[in-house]
């Protein structure tokens, strides 16, 4: 019997990586799922919760943040993904909600612009590996007034729901 993974990413960040890196929007949010399952990895139950223009793609072949390629989510526009950051207002307000498992990480102050994407997963082995990286565009106007939040949820058997981002 295989073991049937919900994993559940929430990110409310504006990022501008400084880097060479290179964005698309084209992704699906299957595809996008797909890519972080790997292939021949069962997933299904897909959903992308987040403002339009605010998630895709990356080629990180030629930057310095570790990670060749893989997907994208902001609570900004993805254009900002490659920077410069050399601006405190590079951000971009979606005035979209925030999240409820974001809010109680940071309570009492509430989130906003989250983007979420959510699937199950059946691995094909007894563990699932994940790389990721978190950047804020708000680093370093912003640490003393505002808090960028990052989650990485998983639950499943023998898992309780829990943010594995940190």
């Amino acid at each position: 019997m295989k073991n049937l993974f919900k994993v559940l990413i929430i990110i409310v960040l504006h990022t501008n990586a400084i880097a060479q890196i290179t964005v698309s929007n084209t992704m699906t949010p299957q595809q996008m799922a797909q890519y972080l399952a790997g292939p021949g990895v069962t997933i299904s139950n897909v959903t992308l919760n987040c403002p339009q223009g605010a998630s895709g793609s990356f080629d990180g072949v030629n930057s310095n943040i570790g990670i060749d390629a893989g997907i994208v989510l902001t609570s900004g526009d993805i254009n900002n993904v490659p920077g410069p950051n050399n601006t405190g207002s590079a951000m971009l307000d979606n005035f979209s909600p925030g999240d409820p498992d974001l809010d109680a990480i940071v309570f009492p102050d509430p989130t906003f612009d989250a983007c979420v994407l959510e699937f199950d997963v059946t691995p094909i082995g007894d563990s699932i590996k994940f790389n990721y990286v978190f950047g804020s565009e708000e680093y370093p106007e912003y640490v003393t007034s505002f808090n960028d939040v990052f989650a990485f949820f998983i639950s499943g058997p023998g898992v309780a729901f829990q943010n594995i981002a940190l």
